[in-house]
């Protein structure tokens, strides 16, 4: 019976090969590299992982986790999701110009790369990105629910939109070089919004400490 792989291990196996495959892709990221770059060999990696797509596809379901926890669950843990949503492009702008505007986002790096060769890979993607446009949409449905949006509010429409325009906004900042593109696009997202609000709430500002929708 063989040893059980170190959890510790992995993890620094997945932070390393994240890093190569993010900076070189898929295709031009070698094992060896990846072995290199965690200080073991190749055969040691191949005891963690049985080929390059078993690893590349674990550092996708480590990425997502991250950015499940980053970018899908917070919108409904702020007072205001118009004001979460610009929140959030602002934080884009600030990561993106403190690493130069430079990689990407890997999650969208590996859909473009491997969408049209891998359904594996594009089964994984497709669900992430459904799942965060869905999570948004379900917070924007409570809050519509609540009065603090109109009927008028499209809520699947709106994140899925929200969600194209974050991922537009990395692609034109990483080919431009330009992080204040996330804050004009920011505000875009935001207004998707912010015409939907009742009167009411256009009027008030909020500053509970949970959402209209009670989360």
């Amino acid at each position: 019976m063989g040893r059980k792989p170190d959890p510790a291990v992995r993890e620094r196996i997945l932070q390393e090969a994240e890093h190569v495959i993010h900076l070189k892709g898929y295709h031009s990221a070698s094992l060896d590299e990846i072995a290199k770059a965690c200080g073991m060999t190749k055969a040691n990696l191949f005891h963690h992982y049985g080929s390059k797509a078993d690893l590349a596809l674990a550092v996708l379901d480590y990425k997502i986790a991250d950015f499940r926890s980053r970018k899908v669950q917070p919108l409904c843990a702020q007072a205001a999701p118009e004001l979460a949503i610009e929140a959030m492009f602002e934080e884009g702008a600030r990561f993106f110009h403190g690493i130069g505007c430079r990689a990407g986002c890997f999650v969208g790096n590996i859909a473009l790369e491997m969408s049209d060769r891998d359904e594996a890979f594009r089964r994984r993607v497709g669900r992430f990105f459904a799942e965060w446009a869905a999570s948004m949409a379900e917070c924007l449905e409570r809050t519509k629910a609540s009065g603090y949006f109109r009927a008028s509010l499209d809520s699947r429409a709106s994140a899925e939109a929200i969600v194209a325009l974050y991922e537009g906004a990395i692609m034109l900042t990483r080919s431009q070089r330009d992080a204040k593109i996330f804050r004009r696009v920011g505000k875009v997202a935001r207004s998707i919004l912010e015409q939907h609000k009742t009167e009411d709430r256009r009027k008030r500002t909020m500053m509970a400490p949970k959402t209209p929708c009670g989360c």
